[in-house]
């Protein structure tokens, strides 16, 4: 029964991937077509949620130590570092800030719950240190999951459109927007791109996700 969980997402993901580059719409990403495969098997069939749950949360497990091995790309691409580390500072601490005030303020005027705006504040950065960050301030994980996912699945899907609007042409900025605003998601989109995006995008993912935990535990000493 454990392996059923981790069965049942890798398969998913794979159909997801073949549906996704035969119908071609940018919204219409893997990880939300392998979601919506997942739940409607669950809706749809005998097995449990709780039943997946058993083998899928081993998945989330692993997804903590593989957090080091993004240590490579950073170390691969530190002459990218080197070379913009002026802008990529500046925009880090933009894209950290700018995402919890955001999520602060439309918290109060919508008058959300503190538990689900602790929630909310992590949404940007790749689950595991989300989920990481989410313990350390008060929030809700599994909520935290959600929000991640969706956000990344947004970021992903308007970065292209917002990139035309604004006419921005530099790859090395598109992927560092795409993986400062929709980390794992806005990754893989940036990839899609050059490999000069997604080199920055694995970049901005990183550095954004320690910056904000960093940030976090501070925020919670003098708390």
């Amino acid at each position: 029964m454990l392996l059923i969980g981790i069965i049942l997402t890798v398969l998913a993901y794979i159909a997801s991937l073949y549906f996704s580059k035969k119908i071609k719409v940018s919204f219409l990403n893997p990880i939300l077509i392998a979601s919506l495969i997942i739940v409607s098997i669950i809706h749809w069939t005998p097995l449990s949620h709780e039943t997946y749950a058993n083998g899928g949360e081993y998945i989330v497990k692993i997804l903590g130590p593989l957090v080091v091995v993004l240590a490579v790309p950073l170390y691969n691409n530190k002459h990218i570092l080197k070379k913009y580390y002026k802008p990529i500072s500046v925009g880090i601490l933009t894209g950290v800030i700018s995402s919890a005030v955001s999520v602060a303020i439309l918290s109060r005027l919508m008058r959300l719950d503190m538990d689900i705006m602790l929630s909310l504040l992590p949404k940007s950065i790749t689950t595991p240190m989300a989920i990481e960050v989410s313990g350390i301030i008060g929030g809700i994980k599994e909520l935290t999951v959600v929000f991640v996912v969706i956000t990344g699945m947004f970021g992903a899907s308007i970065g292209p459109l917002v990139f035309d609007v604004f006419k921005i042409r530099n790859d090395t900025a598109k992927g560092m927007a795409l993986g400062a605003g929709a980390h794992g998601v806005g990754t893989a989109k940036a990839v899609e791109i050059s490999d000069q995006a997604g080199a920055a995008s694995s970049l901005a993912m990183i550095l954004c996700g320690v910056t904000t935990i960093i940030l976090s535990v501070i925020v919670i000493k003098i708390l």
